[in-house]
């Protein structure tokens, strides 16, 4: 049994004879004849009733027939996906700061060339989107911080400049010898890695982590005032200094490399690659 069986077994039954489906499929008809007997063969029961004047289906035809369409449609739409190249969904991951900032313009400058294309974005601390890249769940990730996986590439995007993040009046982090609530992401999340070693080299003493997995959540907290957070300095709304006291940082600190990340081998779609060449232009 093989697509072209099915296809022969569903033409007959829509026009009713072996002889006007073979002639509408370009084939002698004893080529249609012997497709049909491969399926009741296969199938091990009578698919078509052969009357004189018309050929239709039997109780198990009509079964197979349902499922012939099924297939045969699903047929059509894989070609149409990997043959058109723009219909293809293009699942790939973001960091919660990245999805926040810049990604809304770049997902519109990736519209203009590829409108009909279906995205799907997933937010994740870092090191869970580095484990859905490397196990093909996606097909790439905005992040932070260098990557150092042999079986990864790295597209450098631009850098992001970190700051600290009080509420008003809360006072400098570091000119405090008071423990202090930390308010961060997810374990995995990059921006706490690196707000633990920041703290560790600056010997800041820690009560608490508050753990929290929106931006929205981390901000709201540190205007409670329940501790201080790190985040990117791209993340603050115009007029922020209403609502927070921000402390840059000094070196070693103060920048962090932003990435777009992706298999070595990942399949160079079209839309994959028109997707790169978006961020080459946009950044």
């Amino acid at each position: 049994m093989n697509i072209e069986d099915l296809k022969a077994f569903k033409k007959v039954v829509e026009l009713q004879s072996f002889t006007r489906a073979a002639t509408e499929l370009n084939f002698v008809q004893s080529n249609v004849t012997a497709k049909i007997k491969r399926l009741e063969d296969h199938y091990r029961t009578q698919l078509l009733y052969r009357d004189k004047k018309s050929v239709t289906p039997t109780p198990d035809g009509k079964v197979l027939l349902t499922y012939a369409n099924q297939i045969l449609d699903r047929i059509n739409e894989a070609e149409q996906t990997l043959l058109g190249g723009t219909s293809a969904p293009f699942h790939f991951g973001s960091i919660e700061t990245i999805a926040a900032t810049v990604l809304p313009n770049v997902l519109s400058a990736f519209r203009q060339e590829k409108p009909d294309v279906q995205l799907q974005i997933s937010t994740n601390a870092t090191a869970q989107l580095l484990q859905q890249i490397r196990h093909r769940k996606i097909e790439g990730a905005f992040l932070s911080g260098e990557v150092n996986d042999p079986s990864l590439s790295a597209l450098h995007l631009y850098n992001e400049t970190l700051v600290v993040i009080t509420a008003k009046g809360y006072g400098n982090p570091l000119e405090s010898h008071q423990p202090h609530n930390i308010i961060v992401f997810v374990e995995g999340c990059f921006y706490r890695g690196y707000c633990e070693n920041w703290l560790d080299y600056h010997q800041v003493q820690v009560n608490n982590y508050i753990t929290l997995n929106t931006l929205d959540g981390i901000l709201g907290c540190v205007q409670a005032e329940l501790g201080f957070a790190m985040l990117p300095k791209s993340v603050l709304k115009e007029g922020y200094h209403n609502d927070f006291d921000v402390y840059e940082l000094s070196s070693p600190f103060e920048q962090v490399p932003i990435y777009f990340v992706h298999r070595e081998d990942v399949m160079q779609t079209p839309v994959f690659n028109q997707f790169m060449t978006t961020l080459h232009n946009y950044f």
